[in-house]
């Protein structure tokens, strides 16, 4: 899914990146409360992978920004941003998680993904079923202007 190649084009003056662009249903299981949710993905190779949330006629309410240094929770709805090293979010999760192993999950084309993760008492369970993956040229990666967000603690965002 993630088999980007790593050639970017030039045209009129701005860089343009192959990038992939994919649906998903994710079902997330926090202790006994389970929601599933219509999710997109969107990938700029060893640059970014962006997961928003989109739980009502296709409104992003939430989103996702990994990158190679850190992960950005941003809850769109509430106007609510945390920062994340990978550190802090293997301290919770089963699995070692990095930049790479997101990309690499996402690369081998696996229409099902699943991590667990726990804080404290709770578990947390995320399971994706991905579609198929469509491949577009888009301008540099798309990051979200947190100028209007307030930077919070995670768990001011996410029940952990």
């Amino acid at each position: 899914m993630l088999t980007l190649a790593s050639c970017a084009t030039q045209k009129g003056g701005s860089t343009r990146k192959h990038t992939m662009q994919q649906k998903a249903q994710v079902q997330l299981t926090f202790d006994q409360h389970q929601y599933n949710i219509a999710c997109q993905l969107k990938a700029w190779k060893n640059e970014l992978i962006v997961l928003s949330v989109l739980p009502m006629m296709g409104i992003e309410m939430f989103r996702l920004e990994a990158t190679p240094e850190h992960i950005t929770v941003v809850d769109k709805f509430n106007k609510k941003y945390a920062i994340v090293t990978y550190d802090e979010i293997n301290q919770m999760a089963t699995t070692h998680i990095t930049f790479k192993y997101l990309q690499t999950l996402l690369k081998k084309g696996e229409n099902n993904i699943s991590m667990n993760f726990t804080a404290g008492s709770h578990i947390l369970q995320l399971t994706a079923k991905l579609q198929e993956a469509e491949y577009n040229t888009l301008d540099e990666p798309q990051y979200i202007n947190l100028k209007k967000y307030k930077q919070v603690n995670l768990r001011n965002i996410l029940p952990i």
